[in-house]
């Protein structure tokens, strides 16, 4: 899932490109404004409420618009390095569903900071696209579910992962009002999301979860279809494990778990074998 997140965003990156070199073909004054025509505005988004109605996908598709090599490089070496752990952890369907609604949440305090106080961007007319607030949301998600696990960073050292996602956080509030261009309210709601998604996940409450198994069951492509198969297997006492022995195992996998995730605190994701990696991803998925 994290590769086709990425591959997603390079290619629509490309595509861009592309489509930018093909307008300067027919008309090199007017690239850019024929760009913004006929590709940009029907992909990134605004908090213009009444131009959002005309193109209500853009909420989703915004996320994945970069038109500068600087703003996609960032984004996507943030989304690699936070994707790794999130996924490795806690599976490939929490990472999608944290991508999305981090982004959309991002959309969300963006559109209302822009519409109740309208600031540098443009007030309600402003536009919106990158995939910031969603890759801040799943790096903040997997920090606020593992604070104490240590990372290993170039010229830095180890740290703890909750210490380099309150730094990316404190930026953004910085640069709140900066009129620098970015925008900052976007990122903070993703974080805000990725840091409740996190604490809901440890009181039982999995809403990343939730939401893509939701959108799997509405989503009308890729669904197989004609017959279903059904293979029934006829109940015998013998062919089940007691409670105690279920529980026995059960117990002995938690403990597994357990150990593998000190071993991170204290070492780095790193720092586990090849087994240990595939072990903490199966048990992730529930296998």
């Amino acid at each position: 899932m994290l590769v086709r997140l990425l591959l997603i965003n390079v290619g629509v990156f490309v595509a861009l490109v592309v489509a930018k070199l093909l307008f300067m073909a027919l008309d090199h004054g007017e690239a850019e404004a024929m760009r913004e025509t006929y590709v940009l505005q029907w992909l990134r988004s605004t908090s213009d409420l009444s131009e959002l109605i005309t193109r209500p996908w853009t909420v989703l598709t915004y996320m994945f618009v970069h038109t500068g090599i600087g703003h996609i490089f960032w984004n996507m070496i943030l989304l690699w390095f936070g994707g790794r752990l999130f996924q490795d952890l806690l599976g490939e369907k929490r990472l999608l569903g944290n991508y999305l609604l981090g982004g959309l949440s991002g959309y969300l305090l963006f559109a209302l900071s822009q519409n109740l106080f309208p600031g540098p961007h443009g007030g309600m007319h402003a536009g919106i696209q990158g995939a910031s607030a969603a890759a801040l949301s799943v790096f903040v998600g997997i920090a606020a579910y593992r604070p104490d696990m240590v990372v290993h960073l170039i010229l830095i050292g180890p740290v703890k992962l909750m210490y380099v996602a309150a730094v990316f956080v404190l930026l953004d509030l910085v640069g709140m009002g900066s009129g620098d261009g970015v925008a900052h309210e976007a990122h903070i709601g993703g974080a805000l999301y990725g840091f409740m998604a996190a604490q809901q996940l440890r009181r039982g409450r999995d809403l990343s979860l939730g939401f893509v198994e939701t959108m799997g069951r509405w989503w009308p492509f890729g669904k197989r279809r004609g017959s279903r198969l059904r293979v029934e297997k006829t109940f015998t006492r013998s062919g089940h494990r007691n409670d105690e022995a279920y529980n026995a195992s059960k117990r002995d996998k938690q403990a597994r778990v357990d150990t593998i995730l000190d071993k991170i605190s204290r070492s780095g994701y790193d720092s586990l074998s090849k087994e240990e990696k595939d072990f903490l991803f199966k048990a992730s998925d529930g296998k």
